[in-house]
């Protein structure tokens, strides 16, 4: 298969059978299909979440960031598992990556990316700190507010989308 994603998806997961590249769905795209059983193996986007932790009102809002091993800053998030629900897996994740716990807001954003070659499509909450002092944990190397009209640069789509709606929201 094409698609370095499938490169490595040779069987069926019913019945062992050989999978192959074959059109699927509406938009007849190329899916790994058993060529025994027609069992569909879906490559769809993966869902994630991920938490825009803010403090403070108005003008003088900020908003938390957490700089990773490669430098670059993000929200705390991650991908969804089959069976998590949106606002435990967003607690979780702020959990395991700042060491906080929060209260989950509104939704400020869905968007669609990639990471590390891997389709996703990420919905951005508001979240507020119920308790806990934000540190580094897991992955994350530093944590820093920032005020919400000058977040760090090159953050990712998710994150600068959130960031520009909250704004939005907010006013002037």
């Amino acid at each position: 298969m094409g698609d370095p994603e499938q490169a490595d998806l040779r069987y069926c997961p019913r019945c062992a059978g050989e999978l192959e590249a074959r059109p699927a769905g509406d938009a007849g795209l190329p899916h790994p299909t058993c060529v025994a059983c027609g069992y569909v193996l879906w490559q769809n986007r993966r869902p994630c979440v991920d938490a825009l932790i803010v403090r403070g009102e108005g003008a003088a809002t900020e908003a938390l960031f957490g700089r990773q091993s490669d430098g670059g800053w993000d929200l705390p998030g991650n991908f969804l598992n089959a069976t998590d629900l949106i606002e435990p897996a967003l607690q979780r994740e702020c959990r395991r990556e700042m060491g906080v716990e929060v209260d989950v807001g509104e939704l400020l954003c869905a968007c669609e990316d990639t990471y590390i070659g891997i389709a996703i499509v990420t919905l951005v909450y508001r979240c507020t700190i119920r308790s806990g002092e934000p540190r580094a944990a897991d992955l994350i190397d530093e944590v820093r507010w920032f005020p919400l009209g000058a977040p760090p640069e090159q953050v990712p789509v998710a994150a600068e989308r959130a960031v520009a709606e909250l704004r939005r929201r907010i006013g002037p």
